[in-house]
């Protein structure tokens, strides 16, 4: 049930120009709630709406998502759909989920002769390019397309696959877009590097204008702030070899040898691998309620130059972290982060944060500092101009033609149709694409689109 379809105001007859449909990047599948796209396209989501009121989204999903629901949302579960069974078409291991798209469950989901989508907001740009192709050759629609962000590229720095295509895969999709956000520059310019394997100078540069550096805005927690005696030392990403996990336990194996009155949570972690770690699992007001009462976060080094959501997560309660001396985590924390460049620098680093007052008061009150700085609703703006620019790329008749003239009739005269009507007048099929018509309808001051309908203002 949508909590939202008892408002005061009815969905069907609100005004919203712009359809989009969002094609997700589920990884962590197990708990959706959980998931980094789920977490960050909800804020989006939700601070877009803040600032205009002209937006749809319909969200492509494994299964419905509460934190997702929204007035202006609703969500296309594609495991089963109109009482069809599909295999199950998201997986998350790597190799599975980016090269297997799930080409009829989509089109089935879509509903093209009742549905338009004016933007393909794509979160995986390795099912980018057969989107289009499924959108271009099997419907009538003709989005602009433009990427969330990129979550995930297959770099060969951080993949240990036998046989790995998935940058070229992730490349080629990229390429459909107008634009796409990426973690930082220091990612992009690992992006670029690596694309030089597979294409030439040209297509380096296509792809240098398409990707933009699009930092992630931080949440507002909500949490009861905790207090506890324990000295707690958080790592709240994936416990993962290219996070360097295996590296930070080698530390704490040194550190609980030295001293054992500390512990270590690890929120991700399936087991218990030492005798201090603790990984208790919570909702998401749990989770920042537990971060208020650690010590300290680590971030440590790792060849993906990406963004750390877990970092902001607990920057945001107050915890500071302590970084390795990268440049994409400067790009993160800028002058109020901590970082270290050595093993050493490192243990001395930490231990003064652990056992200093002072100095922990310091550092937290410049992780809020930077939290209060780097607000969704700060970085939501970036988001909207890209937005913007799908816009201003939408592909538009340049002028009132028969057929147009025809349409804008038909809707005068019966005040309120569907997509599916106005086919069914004129008699079109999937060969004449009707986004071109759709995008100048939206020019027309007598006429207003809903949800699902065209109608008469």
């Amino acid at each position: 049930m949508n909590i939202f379809q008892f408002s005061d105001v009815e969905d069907n007859d609100k005004e919203y120009k712009y359809k989009i449909l969002v094609y997700p990047n589920i990884t962590y599948l197990k708990d959706l709630e959980k998931d980094s796209y789920v977490v960050v396209l909800g804020n989006i989501i939700k601070e877009l709406n803040k600032i205009r009121d002209d937006f749809f989204f319909t969200i492509i999903s494994p299964a419905h998502i509460n934190s997702l629901e929204f007035e202006n949302t609703e969500q296309l579960v594609i495991r089963e759909f109109n009482g069809k069974k599909y295999y199950d078409s998201f997986r998350n291991y790597p190799n599975s989920m980016r090269m297997d798209f799930p080409f009829r469950e989509v089109f089935d989901a879509i509903k093209w002769k009742e549905n338009d989508y004016d933007i393909i907001y794509s979160h995986l740009p390795e099912h980018t390019g057969n989107l289009k192709c499924l959108l271009e050759n099997t419907t009538n629609i003709s989005p602009s397309i433009i990427g969330g962000y990129t979550h995930w590229t297959e770099f060969k720095e951080v993949s240990n696959y036998h046989y790995n295509v998935g940058l070229a895969y992730n490349i080629v999709g990229l390429l459909e877009m107008i634009s796409c956000g990426i973690n930082t520059q220091a990612q992009k310019d690992l992006v670029l590097k690596n694309a030089k394997e597979y294409f030439n100078d040209d297509v380096i540069k296509k792809l240098d204008n398409i990707l933009v550096p699009l930092y992630l805005g931080w949440e507002t927690p909500e949490y009861e702030k905790q207090t506890t005696e324990k000295k707690i030392i958080v790592y709240n990403h994936r416990p993962h070899t290219y996070k360097n996990y295996p590296w930070f336990l080698e530390q704490m194996d040194k550190l609980w040898e030295k001293r054992k009155d500390f512990e270590v949570w690890v929120p991700l972690a399936e087991s218990r691998e030492r005798e201090y770690i603790t990984n208790e699992k919570f909702d998401r007001v749990g989770y920042f309620s537990k971060l208020s009462s650690c010590r300290v976060g680590v971030c440590c080094r790792q060849k993906y130059d990406g963004w750390a959501v877990s970092a902001t997560d607990g920057m945001s309660v107050g915890v500071p972290y302590l970084f390795s001396d990268d440049d994409s985590y400067h790009e993160l924390a800028g002058d109020l982060g901590i970082y270290y460049a050595n093993e050493k620098a490192f243990m001395r680093k930490l231990e003064s944060l652990l056992d200093n007052d002072d100095t922990h008061r310091t550092y937290s009150n410049m992780a809020l500092k930077r939290f209060e700085g780097s607000k969704w609703e700060k970085a939501i703006n970036h988001f909207n101009d890209m937005f913007n620019v799908a816009i201003d790329n939408a592909p538009m008749l340049k002028e009132d033609t028969e057929s147009y003239n025809k349409i804008v009739d038909f809707i005068h005269k019966k005040k309120s149709v569907t997509k599916k009507q106005i086919l069914e007048h004129l008699g079109w099929g999937v060969r004449i694409s009707f986004s071109g018509y759709r995008n100048r309808l939206r020019t027309n001051p007598t006429i207003k689109f809903t949800k699902n309908r065209y109608e008469v203002k």
